[in-house]
């Protein structure tokens, strides 16, 4: 399937919404996440944001935003088209690139933390969906 398009973003929740262990761990987890994917004219010529409605290890919601869209969100996760794709192939760590500052996060990083196992689930789809991009 097409990055950047409602299937993907579909996709994206139901790859939630179907693993028992995602929801177990992030059972008391509130707050919408927006990932969002910073245009390089590589693959993309736009920035694309991807908001997650994520409340009690379910994900109520996925949809594609505009850059410019104002949505009620806690935790705003950014990195750059050619990171992103990285990240999807095992090139880089995220703890790591988290630290040097390539993956930039909005919100309360400590209310994120708590959420280790919920947060690698979300990577380890966004690595499938990503594999083909």
């Amino acid at each position: 399937m097409e990055f950047n398009t409602q299937e993907w973003a579909d996709a994206f929740k139901n790859f939630l919404n179907k693993n028992p262990n995602y929801k177990k761990s992030a059972e008391t987890w509130e707050g919408a996440l927006i990932l969002e994917f910073k245009a390089e004219n590589v693959k993309m010529k736009e920035n694309a944001r991807l908001y997650l409605d994520l409340y009690h290890g379910e994900c109520r919601s996925a949809k594609l935003i505009n850059t410019n869209e104002d949505i009620e969100h806690e935790f705003e996760i950014s990195a750059p088209e050619t990171y992103w794709n990285d990240l999807a192939k095992g090139k880089v760590d995220p703890s790591k690139a988290l630290m040097s500052g390539k993956i930039k996060i909005k919100g309360n990083i400590s209310k994120l933390m708590k959420y280790p196992k919920a947060a690698a689930y979300i990577l380890k789809y966004l690595k499938r969906l990503l594999e083909n991009w």
